[in-house]
């Protein structure tokens, strides 16, 4: 790509860009729901994360403050490591968020020009779909509901441009570019995305494959699977300790059919409502898909053309759920059960119409030998492309009958003169702005001004961190509220002020405390993932289970003025629209128990902490008997008294004094890498109570040093590091023969 190109790519990209930032986001108060993921979820763990940094890196590797601890750096949608993040580091967090939309939007734009001009298309062509992806429903949507999303989905056309010049041209070279690309993509933490590229890479290899057009097949292929190899490789630090959360979390394992869309699947009239009421979550939007009729017209492009329809048409059905015999076959494959909501296979069908549009710009752009025939046959597909959208669309309003008016005058033009062409083009280019930009069908979302409305209950919740103990936990309860300041009171207000609670929205919450909270809320043991995200939805539950709920240390609760909190907790302090109570009876964080009992059935132990008899302050159970075989005191009136010497997130240090031989419970979430010394010795860690840490204990006074440094996070960090030296030496010896 010559200098004109790469100058005429980024200036387009960042026009984009700062036009949507400046005109569309906004300063105005959003909707709680729809800006949740930014606000309640990417916002809070950014911020986490700079205090962290900012401690030293306390904090960085195990969060403690939400859902009785669990890792922070290993759950992948932390996205640390994603290089716009580093903004956070040098700007006010405000606009570091909205720099973090404006790189996504450049990417997007940028490497979708290049894409297109790789492709063949003309510069003007290139220039249309690169609009039409940045600007379209999939990746503004995307932007504007997380950048954990958008992060990976922007960089699908980057991962196509090397899968089309490994094709051309198969080298180590590109093949570390794509490993490079879809590594990076890895990055933000969201891999369904990622999921995404890696199918619409197959999908092109395979249509090569079976077109056969490939000059040196076996090549092609080794590098082409060489090349997605090195993305977690690469991305090794990040991804190896991502697959250790992943693996003890509620997301281990393929989904059900109805905890992959709990709300129900698409279908062909829900996807019919969706086109009527042009919602941000569909692709087709009406200038593009008139410009896209052209893409069939000169008969060099028709095949690539044709792939792209068919991957779009492939990503629709599939968007449309079990109702479609190819989601029954894709649903077979592997991963093809893992994530939520197949609806979001429209993002895919949203990239292809953007390549659709580039090849049926370049084609009303090209010097072909009968403009009126391509002309003529370009309006036939336009007026299919407006009785479909009057057929399945709900109709045209008014500003659409006008686009559709203007698309048909540029093909007279393109058919009246020689010299039409360029102007039909460019005036079609004009229509699919006009489309994206004054009418967009996207649900424009506005930002919040600042972030001040995070810390609306500052005052309150710094008076009740002052009060607390190591030993005491608090248990938030969001709710909404229409008067409230939006996201005051909210999941991650916990690790916003390093307040130590027991309830934190998480995709990868560790599997034992997710059945743990299910109990706790709902009463009964978790039947599907469903119950998970009911249980974690953040209301203050009328009917929870006492016994649990004490066993987590919750010594304070946190909830809205107008929630139904129970009589037996005491009121303190509050403002205007949150108040705090006290639980008198809690349990503390870390006691002494004098006898264990082993119960094998998880279930049925979970059953006896919530409902069975005996006092939870001096039994615990266990699913499998301690290594010593020891399994109680020898008399009844053992106790012991405990105190904390250190409770960092990473180090917990606890003075023990028990009078004989028993055991330490500590009520923080049971997790591979955690090992612990008893005077200096190490000793096992045993599960406890179905999520939490037991140490058997001496009788007389000794010391528990529990300290977390997982080898997940140290292994990716060296697997990194050498892939990074042999792709670069690769390179590099590439470059100088």
């Amino acid at each position: 790509m010559n200098g004109r190109d790469r100058s005429l790519a980024l200036g387009t990209a960042l026009a984009a860009a700062a036009y949507v930032i400046a005109f569309r986001l906004g300063e105005e108060r959003p909707s709680p729901l729809l800006a949740h993921d930014i606000y309640a979820e990417f916002y809070p763990n950014i911020l986490y994360g700079l205090a962290s940094v900012r401690d030293g890196g306390r904090g960085l590797l195990w969060n403690p403050f939400q859902n009785c601890g669990q890792p922070f750096f290993g759950m992948s949608d932390t996205g640390l490591l994603y290089p716009p993040n580093l903004l956070f580091l040098v700007l006010n967090p405000g606009r570091a968020l909205r720099g973090v939309f404006v790189f996504n939007l450049v990417i997007a734009g940028f490497f979708t020009y290049v894409l297109c001009r790789e492709l063949g298309v003309g510069r003007l062509a290139a220039l249309g779909g690169a609009l039409t992806f940045e600007l379209g429903n999939a990746c503004i949507g995307n932007t504007l509901w997380t950048p954990m999303a958008a992060g990976p989905f922007v960089w699908l056309p980057a991962a196509l441009l090397c899968c089309e010049r490994l094709l051309r041209r198969p080298s180590p070279r590109v093949a570390a570019a794509l490993g490079g690309v879809v590594a990076v993509a890895l990055l933000p933490g969201y891999p369904q995305p990622v999921l995404f590229i890696c199918q619409l890479l197959a999908l092109r290899v395979l249509w090569e494959l079976g077109t056969g057009r490939l000059a040196r097949p076996v090549r092609f292929l080794a590098l082409f699977g060489l090349g997605l190899v090195l993305a977690p490789l690469l991305a090794g630090v990040q991804f190896v300790p991502a697959l250790e959360v992943a693996r003890e979390s509620v997301r281990s394992g393929a989904l059900a059919l109805n905890e992959m869309s709990p709300q129900g699947f698409l279908g062909w009239q829900g996807a019919k409502r969706l086109l009527s009421l042009r919602s941000s979550t569909q692709p087709l939007i009406l200038s593009p898909c008139l410009v896209a009729a052209a893409a069939f017209v000169e008969p060099g492009r028709r095949r690539l053309a044709l792939f792209h329809l068919v991957a779009g048409t492939i990503f629709f059905v599939l968007a449309l759920g079990p109702s479609t015999p190819l989601f029954t076959l894709y649903a077979k494959l592997p991963l093809g059960r893992q994530f939520h909501d197949p609806e979001r296979f429209l993002w895919m069908t949203s990239f292809s119409l953007a390549i659709l549009v580039a090849l049926g710009l370049d084609a009303v752009d090209a010097d072909v030998r009968s403009p009126r025939a391509s002309a003529l046959a370009a309006l036939v597909g336009m007026i299919g492309v407006v009785l479909f959208f009057l057929r399945f669309g709900g109709g045209l309003r008014a500003a659409e009958w006008a686009l559709a008016g203007l698309a048909v005058a540029a093909c007279v033009a393109w058919s009246a003169a020689p010299g039409g062409r360029r102007v039909a083009a460019a005036g079609l280019l004009v229509l699919i702005l006009l489309n994206l930009v004054a009418a967009p069908s996207v649900t424009w979302l506005s930002l919040l001004s600042t972030d001040a409305s995070l810390f609306a209950h500052a005052r309150l919740v710094e008076q009740l961190r002052a009060r607390m103990t190591p030993q005491e936990r608090v248990y938030l309860a969001p709710t909404a509220s229409a008067d409230a300041p939006p996201f005051g009171l909210m999941q991650k207000t916990a690790s916003l002020f390093r307040l130590p609670s027991i309830f934190d929205y998480q995709p990868e919450v560790v599997r034992r405390y997710a059945e743990f909270f299910v109990m706790l809320r709902r009463g009964q043991p978790m039947a599907s993932l469903n119950d998970v995200l009911f249980a974690f939805g953040g209301w203050f539950p009328a009917g929870f289970n006492r016994r649990l709920l004490d066993l987590t240390a919750s010594r304070y609760v946190v909830a809205s003025a107008a929630s139904d909190v129970p009589a037996e907790f005491t009121p303190m302090d509050a403002d205007d629209h949150v108040r705090v109570y006290r639980n008198p009876a809690a349990l503390p964080r870390a006691f002494y128990v004098p006898r264990v009992e082993v119960v094998t059935d998880r279930t049925q132990l979970l059953g006896r902490l919530a409902f069975g008899p005996g006092d939870l302050r001096r039994l615990a159970f266990l699913e499998t008997p301690p290594p010593s075989g020891f399994t109680g005191a020898a008399t009844d009136g053992a106790d012991g008294a405990v105190a904390f010497l250190r409770s960092d997130p990473e180090r917990v240090t606890i003075d023990v004094e028990a009078s004989e031989h028993g055991f330490l419970v500590l009520s923080d979430t049971y997790f591979p890498g955690w090992r612990a010394t008893v005077d200096g010795v190490a000793s096992p860690i045993l599960r406890a109570n179905h999520a939490f840490r037991l140490v058997e204990v001496p009788a007389g006074r000794s010391t528990v040093d529990f300290r977390y440094a997982p080898r997940a996070i140290w292994l990716g960090a060296l697997i990194s590091a050498v892939t990074v030296v042999a792709v670069a030496l690769v390179c590099l010896s590439g470059r100088a023969r």
